[in-house]
């Protein structure tokens, strides 16, 4: 039999999907499984939003559009781009509007990779980056960071990773999974190393609306790299619409323009009804955002009060996204791996997680607080029940 692509092959499958997959699989057969696995607000969209995608619907805006986004989206994105963010070069010709934020991520990649190319990766990082490289064409660097660093890329680390050879480097912040973000300070001392080097940066900022410490700074707005730095962001997260899959970035007018043609080629528009509805998003619904941010700050320190005064393990409090970064590294043994303990709590007290060796970095789970406060209250119980019979 013919082989299949190396590069697919190569490439790892979703751990979190998996796990919640296998989450939902235990619940169909009964078991009442709380989930702290998926990073996916449990709010409805805001009703605005649905009211703009019934009436899309109804004028007949069904039809396909432009592969890279309706004009007036492409222009609401642009203006937030530069309002919000300080992207002053945004533009509705440099805002590409695709199938999610993962799918701008992918369609940056192919635009920028070529064989022999590499992409620096900061670990803990989101679990899909390495694959997506690898699906590129180009190889994954990974750069570990440390709880000393505040799991955060340091610029001599940056400086001495950085070759002939690197062609892109990822920063995601706020983080999945561990919730850190960078300050204005740190994102300049980044810029000022790779302001020195030949290559593009892809900034992930698709949690930048979901902050509790300290306010969202884009690398972009740094004018050394602006003229190399995509920034990608969508509707997913701060609108609870993931599964509406609207997703956006500016860069580079050269490389924008690669990156819609990889997409035309690749799925055409985005679903037309959920652009229109995104528009309404950005217009909108701003005070639907803010009320689900403070929500998540209330559960935010619910978790972390919770997990405060359970012995042996440590909770990372997150800066922004909806993760709480737990250090379980006490709990390790030749027999027993952070994987190994995730599918305890998954398979014997139903409770998901994930962990640490999906985002790199083994000894940790990532938990979710995207989720009820009494689904968070139980939830502890059963790890602290857990906890306590591998004492017994």
């Amino acid at each position: 039999m013919r082989q299949l692509s190396r590069r697919v092959l190569a490439a790892s499958e979703s751990q979190t999907l998996s796990i919640a997959a296998r989450a939902k699989q235990l619940a169909r057969e009964g078991h009442d499984v709380i989930s702290l696995a998926v990073g996916e607000p449990d709010f409805p969209t805001p009703a605005c939003v649905r009211r703009a995608a019934i009436a899309a619907i109804e004028d007949g805006k069904t039809r396909y559009t432009e592969a890279s986004g309706i004009l007036e989206l492409r222009r609401a994105v642009a203006e937030k781009f530069r309002t919000e963010h300080q992207l002053l070069h945004a533009s509705e010709e440099t805002v590409l509007i695709s199938c999610g934020a993962k799918h701008s991520i992918m369609n940056a990649l192919h635009a920028i990779c070529n064989p022999g190319d590499r992409v620096i990766i900061v670990a803990p990082y989101w679990v899909s980056y390495p694959a997506m490289v690898v699906l590129a064409g180009a190889e994954p660097v990974i750069l570990e960071t440390t709880p000393a660093s505040g799991f955060k890329l340091q610029p001599e680390q940056l400086r001495a990773a950085l070759d002939s050879r690197t062609a892109c480097v990822i920063l995601n912040s706020p983080c999945n999974p561990t919730g850190v973000m960078y300050t204005r300070h740190e994102l300049e001392a980044l810029a000022a190393v790779l302001a020195d080097h030949d290559c593009y940066i892809i900034s992930d900022e698709i949690y930048e609306k979901l902050t509790y410490t300290r306010q969202h700074v884009s690398i972009g707005s740094f004018e050394q790299v602006a003229h190399r730095t995509i920034t990608v962001n969508g509707c997913s997260k701060a609108y609870a619409m993931t599964g509406w899959r609207i997703g956006f970035m500016t860069g580079p007018a050269h490389l924008i323009a690669q990156a819609a043609k990889v997409q035309s080629q690749d799925t055409s528009n985005p679903n037309s009804i959920a652009q229109y509805a995104a528009l309404a998003a950005l217009e909108h619904a701003a005070a639907d955002v803010e009320h689900m941010r403070s929500c998540f700050e209330q559960r935010r320190q619910l978790l972390l009060d919770l997990l405060g005064v359970v012995p042996t393990v440590r909770a990372l409090p997150p800066d922004g996204a909806f993760y709480v970064w737990l250090d379980i590294g006490a709990l390790l043994t030749e027999q027993r791996t952070s994987a190994d303990i995730a599918t305890e709590l998954l398979e014997r007290y139903y409770v998901a997680t994930v962990p640490g060796e999906a985002f790199g970095m083994a000894g940790y789970l990532r938990l979710s607080f995207a989720t009820s406060e009494e689904h968070l209250k139980r939830a502890v119980e059963r790890i602290v029940t857990y906890l306590a019979s591998l004492n017994s």
